[in-house]
């Protein structure tokens, strides 16, 4: 008899539960890397900041390197998967063994890439290449278990960083306007004080949504109100509302899938497979604990990144961790990088950055550069919010004015406004600003990593395929 056929139907269930979040995550895996593409490969589009100032000196064709392999093997995963389904295989440690080496794959290029520029860490990204880790190295009931626990971790990480008055009053009601314009009501005559309680109640909803998924008896309303949430979003975001990059209503969109698969009740109640006997059952709760004693090996090592990956985000507050790898989704109250440049100095940059750049303010020579703006244009994803990074492209800037003025004395080209991190109870910032390429650069010393960019010079007529 086949391994196929002696299954119990509760292992059958858990299996195809497997399945489906596997398909799902390589599926979208490729559609996102395929969307930004530019983002992934050597590109004079927007400036790369390495995650070491070592990496400034290596040349860039490694990146196509590890685009290459991230994409082959989110592509093996897909096909893996899938015919593993269509032929019934029945020597499922070969394909088990396939899957670890394709997901092993797309975990370290993933992480070479992000050195070579620390743009590419898009929250997407991390969390595929950590998803992939979970579900294709650990024991399927440890495996949902544990990929469950990291998803609900996002959602409460999310709300948390929602949680200030900063994003109330900004990206907050933003999302408001957005979703009410798509469904076309005006907020224009709103008080400030409604759209801002309104706002105020996405993070509760979301801190909700999070607790109901970890209660098995509120499982259900919980999935519910994800799957609303993210329905809202991409209305709030997508072309009937604020018109965000379409990156993000893929994303939205997988979130959706992979939480029908993950929470839904028909998988929800999935049993783990039972035996007779105690020997047995203990194996079993062994085999769907997330501990870290029962664990050996590859799995043990998996377990560690996935356990960091859940705690670490709690560090984000004190400044010792990324805003996006805590899940810092749509906060502002992280600290913020503003580039300025002198109103003489536009017509020396490059035509395919002067759209970005906006009026002087009254009695004031100083335009701002919209950094965001331009990252959504060439590359399509949103700019990296760390400082460092946005320092490193305002340097980039910087230099590359110089460059255009390097026989000349005149006044400096840019400033720059270094705004901290937003109280969370008063949304105050503490600002300061410095002048001249000079004063900018002597700013890298401040960060751990590095904020110096590659060496930029924008080509008018970029082809990446030259």
């Amino acid at each position: 008899m086949s391994s196929s056929n002696s299954q119990s139907p509760s292992s059958k269930m858990l299996h195809l539960q497997l399945r489906f979040l596997k398909i799902n995550l390589a599926f979208f895996s490729l559609a996102l890397l395929m969307t930004t593409w530019e983002l992934w490969v050597p590109q004079t589009l927007f400036p790369q900041v390495p995650l070491f100032s070592w990496i400034l000196a290596l040349p860039t064709w490694s990146d196509w390197m590890t685009f290459g392999f991230m994409l082959i093997s989110s592509a093996g995963m897909l096909g893996i998967v899938l015919g593993s389904v269509i032929f019934q295989v029945q020597n499922r440690e070969l394909w088990q063994l396939c899957q670890r080496v394709c997901s092993g794959l797309f975990f370290w290029a993933f992480l070479i890439s992000i050195t070579f520029d620390q743009h590419r860490i898009q929250p997407w990204a991390y969390q595929f290449a950590l998803g992939f880790l979970i579900l294709m190295f650990l024991k399927p009931p440890r495996a949902i278990r544990v990929f469950r626990f990291f998803v609900i971790s996002i959602y409460f990480y999310s709300a948390f960083s929602k949680c200030d008055l900063s994003f109330v009053q900004t990206l907050g009601r933003q999302l408001v306007e957005g979703l009410f314009l798509a469904i076309g009501i005006s907020t224009e005559y709103w008080s400030d004080q409604t759209l801002s309680w309104i706002a105020a109640s996405f993070p509760v909803a979301e801190f909700l949504i999070a607790l109901g998924l970890l209660i098995p008896r509120t499982r259900q309303w919980a999935f519910w109100g994800a799957v609303s949430m993210h329905v809202c979003l991409i209305i709030a975001v997508g072309p009937w509302g604020l018109d965000h990059h379409q990156g993000v209503l893929i994303w939205n969109a997988y979130f959706i899938l992979q939480d029908c698969f993950l929470f839904h009740k028909r998988f929800n109640g999935v049993p783990v497979l039972k035996k007779k006997g105690p020997a047995d059952s203990n194996s079993i709760n062994t085999d769907q604990s997330i501990s870290f004693k029962s664990v050996v090996g590859w799995e043990r090592a998996v377990m560690v990144i996935a356990w960091f990956a859940m705690l670490a985000p709690l560090f984000e507050p004190t400044g010792y961790y990324d805003h996006w790898p805590a899940w810092g989704l749509y906060a502002s109250h992280h600290d913020r990088v503003t580039l300025l440049i002198d109103e003489d100095a536009k017509l020396d940059l490059p035509s395919s950055l002067r759209p970005f750049v906006g009026p002087p303010e009254p009695f004031s020579r100083w335009c701002r550069v919209r950094v965001d703006r331009w990252s959504l244009a060439e590359l399509g994803v949103p700019v990296y919010p760390q400082a460092r990074f946005q320092l490193g492209v305002a340097i980039a800037v910087g230099r590359t004015l110089e460059h255009e003025k390097q026989k000349s004395n005149d006044l400096p080209q840019i400033k720059l406004l270094l705004e901290g991190a937003a109280n969370r109870l008063t949304g105050k910032r503490k600002m300061n600003d410095y002048t001249g390429l000079k004063q900018v650069e002597k700013l890298t010393n401040r960060f751990w990593f590095n904020a110096l960019p590659r060496q930029f010079e924008i080509d008018e007529e970029s082809n990446l395929f030259d």
